[in-house]
């Protein structure tokens, strides 16, 4: 992945720019910021799979392997690793495309999200 240009074969399921507000005081991408984008492309995923409302139940442990800055083209990847009677679990990738037009892959997760009713409960997918 690193070092590679974009597969275009591949379609992220949110692609968005780190802008300014989403950043430290040094231009780094925040992890609560990158936590949120992540829930979305997840969340979106899930309810296209479930076909209809989800809730995440859980997200496993992430760590950084590159920072994301200012300016970088964020891409959220998800592909299904496992479906429930009840529940989708998500592998989610996130790289970034530096301005230089390097990718690096940052970080990877898995994430569990359970189908929902229209009262919030749990539902047969």
């Amino acid at each position: 992945m690193q070092n590679n240009p974009i597969d275009s074969a591949r379609q992220p399921v949110l692609r968005l720019r780190a802008e300014p507000r989403s950043t430290n005081a040094h231009g780094r991408v925040q992890a609560g910021w990158l936590l949120h984008q992540i829930d979305l492309a997840g969340a979106t995923f899930a309810e296209r799979t479930a076909k209809g409302a989800v809730t995440t139940v859980a997200v496993n442990a992430f760590q950084f392997a590159h920072p994301i800055h200012v300016g970088d083209v964020v891409s959220i990847y998800a592909s299904c690793l496992r479906l429930g009677q009840k529940s989708v679990t998500l592998k989610l990738e996130v790289e970034a495309e530096r301005m230089s037009g390097e990718v690096v892959a940052v970080t990877d997760l898995i994430a569990t999200y359970v189908a929902i009713d229209a009262d919030g409960q749990s539902r047969l997918i």
